[in-house]
Parts: C-alpha cells; structure tokens; sequence
C-alpha cells in the first residue's frame, strides 16, 4: 500500500553518444522522460532538436515488403540492435525492395494477360461450336453482325416474324432460360435492327479481335495459353514464397533495427540540445537510482545529476503503485476512478480488501463462488487478464461467506448437514442483524476513510484541511459523536448534552466556520469570500454534509439487501421447480443458478464499486497524480 518514491535525473552528453546511451542505458532502466524545454527553460542556449527522423521511413519500407507478401513481422525486445547507421540501412533495404518491386512487376504484368485471355475464352465458349471463321466476319464492309443473347421467349417471338426483317438470326447455344445467338443486317439499317433486338431484350456480347479462325480451335489455343500463365504466375508465386524464405531472417532483424532506432530517435522530442550537447530529464523509481548512476559513472563524455522529487518545482512527480503480486490486480479499480497523486496514500490494499468483503456479504454462496473462481481461474490462464484474476478472489470470498450462510447452489441444508460443527448463520432467518451488520461495517468504513484522509493531508501537508475539513478531523469527530449518539438510541440510552455539544455541536460550527477558518490559519490576505453571499454558501455546504452522514451511512445496507436478495431469488427459483417437478425442477434450478450467477453477479460487483467511488474515495481520495510511463521500445 505505497507509492514508489521517485528521483529525479538530469543527463548530459555529446549528441554523437545521444542515441547509443539511450540504446544502452535509458532503455534497461524504468525512466519517464520529462520535456526537457519546459524543466530547462531558463538555462540560455539550448533549443530543441528539429532532426527528422529517418528511421520513420525505413521501418515502414520494410514493414511494406512483408506484408505485401502476407507474411507477419514481430517486434523480439530480446534482441537489442546496437547503432545501425542511415547510411547503411537504407542501401540494403532499398536492394530489398527492387528485387521485390521485379517479381511484382513480372508477376502483375503476367496476371493482366491471363485476365484478359479469361475474358477473351469467356467471350469465345458460347460459340465454340460454330463452323466459321470469326476473323472473316469482322472484314465484312457491307454487312454488320452481332452476338449475344436474349430470353427465350424473346428469341420465340422472333422466330415469327423474323423472315419479314432484314436480317438473319443464327442461333448458337440455349442454356438457363437465354438464346446465345448471332445475327446479320446490311449497314444501312443497323439502327433499326439494333433497336428492334434490344426491344427484345436482346444484351450484346462483344467478342474480342484477339479470335481468330474457328472458335473451338482458337478456344482450345486459348486454355493452353492460359494454362501456360497460370504455371508461369505460379512460379513467380514460388519465387518471391523462396525469396521471403531465404531473406526473412534479415528482413526480421531489420525490422528490429529499424522499430528500435525508430523510437530511439523519438526521445530527441523530449530533449533539448546546445551545440554539441543534449540533455535530457525525467523520473527514476529511488529502488532502480543507484544502479542507474553506477552504470552512467562508467561513461566517458556522460554526466548525471540526481535530486530528490521534494525540490523538484517544474514537474510533478509522477505515480508508481509498489503493490504485491496478490493486490496488483486492484490497480485496475483503482485507475478506473483516477491515479493517486505521487504524496496521496496508495489505496489499492484497503480497497482490495474491503471490495472483496462487500462482493462476499452481497454474493454468498459456496456452489456458485466455485463457479466464478473456476471460471476466472480459466480465462486467467489463457489471457493473463487481471479482471479474471479478480473474479477467483471474489469467487472464493463467495465461497467463504457462502459456507458461513450455509448455502450450496441456494440449498441451506446440504452444508449444514455435513458441517454440524460450523457456526452458520441464515441470513432470512436474521433480517435485522443482517441489515444493521451492514450499517455498522459501513460506520466503521467510513471512519478508517476519515483517517486514511487525515493521513493524506498530512503528507501532503495541508494542515489547515486536516484539522478543519469536513473530512478532515473535526469531521472525523462529528461523525464518531454522530455514530455513538445512534447507538446508545438503539440500545434505548440517553445521550448526554456534554456529548452532543462536544462531539456534534461544536465541529458542526467549526465545518460552517471551516473556509474562513482555513483561510485564516493559511495566513491568507482575506478571511471571508470578498464576493460575498458566505452564510447562504456555508449554510447549504453544511447541510450537504450532513445529509452526506446519513446517506453514505445507510448506503450500506445495500450490502445486507443484496444478501437478502441473494437468498430471495433461490427461493423463488425453489417454488418455480417445485410447480414444474420431475426433471423439470433440475432445469430449472440450473436455469436459475446461471442467470443468478451472470445477472446478480454483475449487479453486485457494480455495487461494490458504487460504495468504494462514491461512499469512501470521497472522503479520501483524489486521485490526481500522473501515472508512471516509463519510455520503453514498444514495436
């Protein structure tokens, strides 16, 4: 439950060593790099660097050579690259690319033939079986023909009254309900005769000048033709499929190269540079600072100066959660809501804790909670995914509340049978104490997010919010009296007025105080808002504090409720099995256990989530730190 410290480095060196020392130090380490020209502004002479970047463009020529030959290139962080300059990159890579850009060039040149000798036989198969000679036909001067088809019904109609037209119409081939066929007509009336067919639906096909001779020879020249191409396109095919083969290793290896030196040359953005100089700044976790600077001592032409995050001004420290394998996981809540500022208490072991503590009251059950840890433990194990491990943790809280309410997929008397010994406790048989259980957990919550804020303001000195916030301890007091005060009602004692003044009264009156208060303990030049309207703003700033007491307090009976609900549910998929029986009754309750376990599940994590961002991060929590990005080679 802490926040790594930081440390806070400046690097000089000579532009010639930039690229190798970030290859070979800065990469290793963890080190979020700040703009240099904001922390350095007032130091005269540096500028920053305007270098493009030609790495850019290398990578992409060689991430473009794979993938147009649908091979898949992976960035291996193992394999460092060293420096690899322009100079030498670019000329092998281009050699690359000009024996790929040949076989393309070849293989597309090819691929355009066969798809036209493919349009050419398509055009020709219709009149395979005509005797003549196709090439004759398109000398004729005086005459005009055309192919094509038409519905048979339209070639019936034809047939009618074709001996009354002039033209002559030659029928090829019949096949789907359509007349391939070919007709004649002098020059002089194509017009009419093209209108005519048309009318009949008649759709033209265009028969390539490529035909020559009869059709059934020219399309038995044509297979062999294409036949021909398409070996050929597959040899190409074979040849580039050798070409990625043999070359593929060097081809990752560059890749590598270029992705490494890529984002190597992107830190130039965060530094700034002088003649000969760059310097670049940014954060060290403290537990990684020493052996930084034992590997930057054995440098020539490099420095380093380290400080501590306290005298650092230009730049906030930015958030390192330090959190044990097991509460790793409830990062994830925690960066839902915000990131705790670098001297903000990392809350992730209190909400771990008490997120699994709600979702067991709410969610209790043994059968179920095997469930839902057998099945996070599944998706955990493929994925690695951090909600899947959450979901075995909340599966086994479930588990264990399960077995204190003695229920097993709803049923309240398998457990109880086979664990006499176990202390159980029913929660429709205890309504109340269910329910009061629940405020009383919330009391003591709230209580421990007081002081968890106490704490926060304290490291960071904010010492007029610690004694005089709402959340601060005067508020802590209120609420404490508050909470006694409800207590000795329930338990039908009387408070005593020394009580009430000390532990209500007054903070009440210093909460309504607190602004001015605060300003005069800061020391500031105005005690009251110059603008005015302060008793009516404090007035309703008071009532919302109170009337937050009561509803952040019950709010928690929402864990008892859904405990009840829980139980409520099994009871009515019980009746539900009971009416069906039989087999029936099985179906049922296995229906039931799954929409249970889907819906209610979901609806109680939510819920748990709801009490720790609304109910206690309020009164903690601020969540706005910068989380830790170290620069790292991501490919």
């Amino acid at each position: 439950m802490a926040v790594e410290k930081m440390r806070f480095v400046n690097i000089a060196g000579r532009i010639s060593d930039m690229d190798n020392f970030v290859i070979n130090t800065i990469v290793p380490f963890d080190i979020q790099l700040e703009n240099s020209s904001n922390i350095l502004n007032t130091v005269k002479g540096l500028f920053p660097f305007n270098d493009e970047n030609p790495y850019e463009r290398l990578n992409k020529k060689v991430a473009d050579l794979i993938n147009v030959l649908d091979h898949e290139l992976a960035y291996d962080p193992t394999k460092t690259c060293g420096l690899m300059p322009v100079s030498l990159l670019e000329p092998e890579i281009d050699g690359y690319e000009r024996q790929l850009e040949t076989i393309q060039k070849i293989s597309r040149s090819l691929e355009e033939v066969l798809a036209h000798k493919k349009e050419v036989r398509k055009q020709t198969v219709p009149i395979k079986d005509l005797d003549i000679e196709l090439d004759r036909i398109f000398t004729f001067k005086y005459m005009k023909f055309r192919f094509g088809k038409m519905p048979s019904e339209s070639f019936t109609k034809l047939s009618e009254y074709i001996e009354t037209l002039d033209t002559i119409a030659y029928k090829v081939s019949e096949e789907n309900h359509a007349v391939y066929l070919m007709y004649f007509t002098p020059s002089s009336q194509q017009a009419n005769i093209d209108s005519l067919f048309a009318s009949l639906l008649f759709e033209r096909i265009r028969i390539s000048g490529d035909v020559k001779g009869k059709p059934k020879i020219a399309l038995q020249k044509l297979n062999e033709e294409i036949e021909d191409l398409e070996n050929r396109i597959a040899m190409i095919k074979r040849d580039a499929k050798g070409f990625v083969e043999r070359n593929f290793d060097r081809l990752q290896e560059l890749y590598n190269f270029t992705i490494q030196l890529n984002e190597v040359f992107e830190v130039r953005r965060f530094a700034v540079r002088s003649h000969d100089a760059f310097y670049i700044t940014g954060w060290i976790p403290k537990s990684q600072a020493d052996d930084f600077r034992e590997m930057v001592d054995k440098l020539k032409n490099i420095s380093c100066i380290m400080e501590d995050d306290e005298v650092i001004i230009k730049s906030s420290p930015p958030t390192k959660l330090d959190n044990n394998k097991f509460f790793k996981p409830f990062e994830e809540l925690i960066h839902m809501y915000g990131t705790p500022s670098y001297h903000e208490l990392d809350p992730t072991t209190f909400v771990a804790i008490t997120y699994m503590l709600f979702f067991g009251l709410m969610f209790g059950d043994l059968g179920q909670g095997i469930i839902i840890a057998l099945l996070g433990f599944g998706i955990y194990r493929k994925t690695k995914n951090n909600y899947a491990q959450l979901a075995i943790y909340l599966g086994c809280l479930s588990m264990i509340t399960g077995t204190i309410y003695g229920s097993f997929f709803g049923n309240e008397e398998i457990l109880r049978e086979l664990f006499p010994f176990v202390p159980m406790i029913a929660p429709m048989e205890n309504k109340m104490i269910v329910l009061l259980s629940a405020i009383a957990l919330g009391m003591v919550l709230i209580i421990m997010a007081l002081i968890l804020n106490i704490i926060n303001q304290y490291r960071n000195k904010r010492y007029a919010k610690l004694f005089f916030d709402r959340n601060g301890l005067v508020g802590l007091i209120m609420y404490i009296g508050i909470a006694s005060i409800a207590l000795s009602v329930v338990q039908g004692q009387e408070a005593s007025l020394p009580v009430i003044a000390i532990f209500i009264i007054v903070p009440i009156i210093i909460i309504f105080l607190s602004h001015p208060i605060q300003n005069m303990f800061n020391k500031k030049k105005y005690i009251f808002p110059q603008e005015g309207g302060f008793i009516v703003e404090a007035t309703f700033e008071l009532i919302e504090t109170l009337l937050s007491v009561a509803s952040n307090t019950i709010s928690f009976i929402r864990i008892g409720a859904f405990a009840l609900n829980h139980v409520g549910f099994f009871m009515a998929f019980h009746a539900l099995a009971d009416i069906v029986g039989g087999s029936g009754s099985i179906i049922v309750m296995i229906i039931g256990n799954i929409l249970i376990i889907v819906l209610e599940g979901l609806i109680v994590a939510i819920q748990g989530l709801r009490l720790q961002y609304y109910e206690l991060f309020s009164r903690y929590f601020e969540g706005e730190g910068i989380v830790f990005e170290p620069f790292k080679i991501k490919g």
